[in-house]
């Protein structure tokens, strides 16, 4: 197993009959003497795509490779339904392998010699030929996602012993031998701190401390380019001692670089019991595997004192206590999540967890709670021959292993309620934080914490920590607003900069000044804004799809159902379904209640999709406007008259509008003017294209008779001669409109709404061509 695939009957290779074999002995492989079900084999073979015939497919594999191996009768058992292969440490690398690691462990808790210890690791890892099921991985990524996360597993803990060896080494040989290994590990994991602090101290102490600053500076550069974040603490403390010069000092005070190792238990370790703060016996370590927070994590300060409020409340029922932070994809999530809960691990002190679910990943199934379920036990000190097969089972054990326990479970990225329910700690006095883009309120029970926009305050804190304090105020300003209240987006943003030293902060504002071209240059190595939205439209219905197609017509401007109803040409309670659905998926934002906003950079990503050029090339965009302006038409002219300009009949345009909101005040009609105005104006704006000049220009009118602030509200003699009717059209009209166009942008500009002034003005002047003088 550790390289390719490959069976030998002494010294003959043994030829494997099939794919479909080659692939059910890796996944049996891998996983030795554990029971894997016929299902279960299936999903590694073909993963979540299997065919209708894949259980006889297994069956037919075994009987193949029980055929084809000789003596294989005696390895590859049948165990009911179920099949197991019992291999030892003589048969299988692997097995040899994982019993080569647990002799290491016993050699050094027995204090044996260092270099007894380090000959046993060197065998250990001689016994690699490769990347562990090099073939099978490689051959077909997409599908065995079991079979490569097994994998994943060993390569792991063959990097685990590799890291090991070189400490020892460091310590007892002259360190520029291992200077090599280190710069390959280093090459193949550029990200690992740790084989960076060791490089950086062998280098040290082989009088390369120039070489050793410059691969600190290297690795801060790769940790900020590719994720926003600084150094490890660990990591800091190594260059300081290189800076120093007591790199020598910092090896004999027993000090490991980053030596912190994710879900590493010895089997001493658990099976021993310790006493919590409350007097109750935990009978598990206390284990955290949470990643480190971000080190330049700020703001969020309403969110974090509720999220440590609700965790604290004295008010707890039986069982755990669940939090959901949901919110949309880069709104910072995890990184919220993951700041309260190391403030709230001495709360929990009988352990720490953290699992991504891989609910939005990209080339990623969500994971399966029995995948889940058999990591969790493994970081408490399971052995992998003692998890069960089954959920039921694997439930049990995990529950009976938290018994009288009070642990933390951070269970990131979820896709649904269903991969959560099984993972439950059973303590009523543990705590599980959730975090998913959708609004899990299936869960019974869950405290919701819904993260929204950052505030442009928080926005300018963290961009002034990424980029310094000696910044453009304008262009900050304008980066802010492109960025939307988007975490990762203002870290991309940074991140670029950083990258490009010949750009200034105003040429990368200037950039990102186009809605559709801003999701695309705000990405940073794998990530982009694009990439994390584009992953929740995977769990759009068709419907839900279509109606973010439209809404990004009209991107930014809040609406109604009724407003909604008018531009997808639905019902009011059809165009609300449609938002609630929208809003579930956190892809539509509900700043209050009845009222649904697009964030910018989801209307920038809808826009980049084909089915929204599809829509853009059809008749649809044409009639949606349509619908939509004589929406806000005929709410404008029923305010007008309620507020006591006579109604002429030419108002409301010749449009039939079949679902309007009650207005029958004076109160009413200003309230909700005021209230559609920045749809209004998004919809003039985009009537220059489809040249609906005679009605827009009859909105732009009302609008400024419903919204003026100084009392007057009647028209020029000028603006008068402009009228016309809402259904002319040709030069006439297009007059009228950039008329109405400019004096309610001139009303905008007395009333300090600069942005809507120049959004109008330029519609205006843009009026070209046939239509005006441009």
């Amino acid at each position: 197993m550790l390289g390719s695939v490959a069976v030998r009957c002494g010294d003959s290779p043994t030829r494997l009959p099939s794919t479909v074999a080659r692939r059910v002995l890796t996944a049996l492989m891998l996983s030795p003497g554990e029971v894997l079900s016929t299902p279960r084999l299936a999903k590694a073979v073909w993963g979540p795509c299997r065919p209708a015939t894949a259980s006889n497919q297994v069956r037919k594999a075994v009987a193949q490779l029980r055929q084809a191996i000789p003596g294989a009768g005696d390895y590859l058992l049948t165990d009911g339904p179920n099949y197991r292969l019992n291999v030892g440490a003589t048969e299988s690398d692997l097995v040899e392998f994982n019993q080569r690691r647990l002799r290491v462990r016993k050699l050094t808790e027995g204090g044996a010699g260092e270099v007894q210890v380090i000959q046993e690791l060197q065998t250990a890892l001689s016994l690699f030929r490769g990347q562990v099921a090099a073939d099978v991985v490689d051959g077909d990524e997409l599908e065995n996602g079991l079979i490569r996360a097994a994998a994943r597993v060993v390569e792991e803990r063959r990097l685990a012993v590799q890291k090991e060896l070189i400490t020892l080494r460091l310590r007892s040989a002259p360190p520029g031998l291992v200077i090599g290994d280190l710069r390959d590990l280093v090459a193949q994991h550029p990200l690992a701190e740790d084989l960076r602090a060791q490089l950086m101290l062998a280098l040290s102490l082989s009088g390369r401390q120039a070489d050793a600053l410059a691969e600190y500076a290297e690795i801060r550069t790769l940790l900020r380019d590719e994720l926003g974040i600084d150094p490890d603490h660990s990591l800091a403390q190594v260059h300081e001692a290189v800076l120093r010069g007591n790199a020598v000092a910092y090896l004999r005070a027993g000090a490991q670089p980053c030596s912190y190792q994710e879900g590493a238990v010895t089997e001493h370790d658990a099976g021993r019991q310790h006493v919590t703060p409350q007097g109750r016996k935990a009978n598990i370590r206390a284990t955290c595997t949470l990643p480190h927070g971000l080190t330049d994590f700020v703001g969020r300060r309403e969110e974090v004192d509720t999220l440590l409020r609700t965790a604290r409340a004295d008010s707890r029922g039986s069982g755990p206590l669940l939090i959901c932070v949901d919110g949309m994809g880069g709104i910072g999530k995890t990184a919220l999540a993951l700041h309260a809960a190391h403030l709230l691990a001495q709360d929990c002190p009988d352990g720490q967890f953290y699992v991504d679910l891989h609910g939005f990943s990209p080339g990623e199934e969500p994971r399966e709670p029995t995948e889940v379920l058999q990591v969790l036990l493994r970081s408490l000190g399971t052995e992998e021959t003692h998890i069960p097969a089954d959920l039921d089972s694997q439930v049990a054990m995990w529950r009976a292993r938290l018994a009288d326990s009070r642990v933390l479970l951070l269970l990131d990225n979820a896709a649904s309620e269903a991969q959560i329910v099984p993972l439950l700690p059973p303590g009523d006095g543990s705590l599980v934080l959730i975090t998913s883009r959708r609004r899990l309120y299936g869960l019974d029970g869950t405290e919701p914490c819904p993260v929204s926009r950052m505030s442009a305050g928080d926005s300018r804190r963290l961009i002034v920590r990424l980029l310094g304090d000696e910044l453009e105020p304008e262009a900050t300003e304008r980066l802010i607003a492109h960025c939307g209240g988007l975490p990762l987006a203002l870290r991309l943003a940074a991140a670029k900069l950083r990258s490009r030293p010949a750009w200034t902060l105003s040429h990368l504002v200037e950039r990102l000044g186009d809605m559709r071209r801003r999701t695309v240059e705000l990405q940073a190595g794998d990530r982009s804004v694009r990439s994390v939205i584009q992953l929740s439209f995977d769990a759009l219905t068709k419907a839900q799809h279509r109606a973010l197609c439209v809404l990004a017509l009209v991107p930014e401007a809040c609406m109604d159902a009724y407003g909604a109803a008018a531009l997808l040409g639905t019902s009011p309670p059809e165009a609300e379904l449609l938002l609630e659905g929208l809003v579930d998926v956190n892809l539509l934002e509900q700043p209050r209640v009845g009222r649904y906003c697009l964030h910018g950079l989801v209307a920038g990503v809808t826009a980049g999709t084909g089915e929204f050029e599809l829509f853009l090339r059809g008749s649809g965009r044409r009639s949606a406007l349509r619908r939509l302006l004589a929406y806000h038409l005929a709410v404008s002219t029923r305010s007008c008259v309620l507020l006591g300009r006579p109604d002429d009949g030419t108002g409301a345009g010749r449009d039939v509008v079949p679902h309007l909101p009650e207005i029958n005040s004076r109160k009413e009609a200003t309230e909700i003017c005021e209230r559609e105005a920045p749809a209004m104006l998004a919809v003039l704006c985009g009537s220059r294209h489809e040249e609906f000049f005679g009605p827009a220009a009859q909105l732009a009118r009302n609008l400024r008779f419903v919204l003026s602030t100084d009392g007057r509200r009647d028209l020029d003699d000028e603006e008068r001669g402009g009228e016309c009717d809402g259904g002319a059209t040709g030069p006439r009209a297009a007059e009228a409109f950039r008329t109405a166009l400019l004096g309610l942008a001139a009303d905008c500009r007395r009333s300090g709404h600069l942005q809507q002034d120049a959004a109008l003005t330029a519609t205006a002047l843009g009026l070209a061509g046939p239509w005006g003088p441009g």
